[in-house]
């Protein structure tokens, strides 16, 4: 296996910032400040943070792991070629990329980045690490083919396995990704193996990559099932206080921001950083057509994080505290951007051109979701916005 630089987590997009939240609850329920100012409690609050791990992420990651056992089925039978098999293997891969991207917005704890989020290792990356992703080094290493060996996947940077390389291997076409100059190109490689050895290859490697990435997901359950769910509930180390792991799960509901309106719709549509008009590169799932479908998923996971699943949920500590009519009309906004997504059955970068209004429509939905989460919300439950998202009006 060729060396590669030392390995390092991609950026994730667990929300930055530590945010500070206060809510103090009388035994029945009810919500008023400290009279020392300081910190408040709830007891909402515990039942919401009790809520989190076996009514939201675990059932999650469960779904996730079923959608995993189809695609690993899936490819067992592809051979690399295209056909039936392939075509097979392509719906497997959109249904657990749809039940990951509900996976996506609960980066909590080792599913977290390790530079911002308490108790995160950035294991989110080793399943899924786009917007850190490199075909080239997919093809490199189709062509290398040292998936087997045992340190491949510490060797290795995520920009080459995970959900998104099988996504390369899936759609790719009969040539690689590399300039000439590089591997497999320049070493004469790709040429050697012909086109049965790369279609033996991709198939290989997708199976190799498609058991990692299964292995990944269940120890994060196993992890969730353990203690990690009770460490949450009891806001036990990693966090110090119940503030902190409130706003561990605040955290992730800000991925709807930050990656879902902004980079996966705003930057596409050459609004926000991406404004040069150039910017179908930054479409997610653009060689799928998937991209539409993960925004969908993530209003889902938002949903179910928000809700706290059918138990306790952000928006029954806003019924609480006497602001009903905020979380109802988060509930109905959200619902109506999930409408407009599953309505729009184009690929992203094919609609932004064909069906612009379509699109914007779909953006103003998701941004009035996050600006009353960062507006009405964090006001009325002081707290404070995560500075990625502080003076964002995309």
């Amino acid at each position: 296996m060729a060396p590669t630089a030392s390995k390092t987590g991609a950026l994730s997009w667990a929300v930055l910032a530590s945010l500070a939240l206060a809510v103090l609850a009388r035994p029945t329920g009810c919500t008023e400040k400290g009279s020392d100012g300081g910190a408040l409690t709830s007891v909402l609050v515990e039942d919401l943070l009790a809520q989190v791990g076996p009514g939201v992420v675990q059932p999650a990651l469960a779904d996730f792991l079923v959608a995993m056992d189809g695609l690993d089925a899936a490819l067992a039978a592809w051979d690399g070629s295209e056909g039936s098999s392939r075509d097979e293997a392509q719906n497997a891969w959109r249904v657990a990329m749809r039940a990951w991207q509900r996976v996506e917005v609960m980066q909590i704890g080792s599913l977290g980045s390790s530079l911002t989020a308490a108790g995160g290792a950035d294991l989110r990356d080793e399943i899924y690490s786009w917007p850190t992703i490199n075909p080239c080094r997919v093809d490199q290493e189709t062509a290398e083919a040292a998936w087997e060996e045992s340190d491949f996947f510490t060797a290795n940077l995520v920009n080459s396995y995970g959900l998104d390389a099988v996504e390369h291997l899936l759609w790719a076409g009969a040539d690689n990704t590399c300039p000439s100059q590089t591997t497999p190109n320049s070493d004469g490689a790709w040429v050697a193996l012909g086109e049965a050895g790369v279609q033996d290859n991709r198939a290989a490697f997708s199976r190799a990559l498609s058991a990692e990435v299964r292995r990944q997901a269940a120890a994060l359950l196993a992890e969730w099932e353990g203690d990690f769910a009770q460490t949450l509930a009891e806001a036990a180390a990693p966090y110090e206080d119940e503030q902190q792991a409130l706003n561990a799960v605040y955290d992730a509901l800000f991925y709807l921001e930050i990656a879902t309106k902004d980079r996966k719709l705003a930057w596409p549509m050459g609004i926000g950083e991406c404004t040069s008009g150039a910017c179908e590169e930054e479409v997610e799932g653009l060689v799928s057509g998937s991209g539409v479908s993960s925004i969908a998923g993530n209003l889902e996971g938002f949903g179910l994080l928000f809700r706290g699943g059918e138990g306790i949920g952000w928006d029954d500590l806003l019924v609480d505290l006497g602001h009903g009519d905020l979380s109802e009309q988060i509930l109905v906004d959200l619902d109506a951007a999930l409408v407009l997504a599953n309505a729009l059955e184009a690929p992203l970068d094919e609609a932004i051109l064909d069906q612009p209004e379509h699109v914007e429509e779909l953006h103003a939905a998701v941004k009035k979701v996050t600006d009353a989460m960062k507006g009405d919300l964090s006001t009325l439950l002081a707290l404070e916005i995560p500075g990625e998202a502080a003076g964002d009006n995309d």
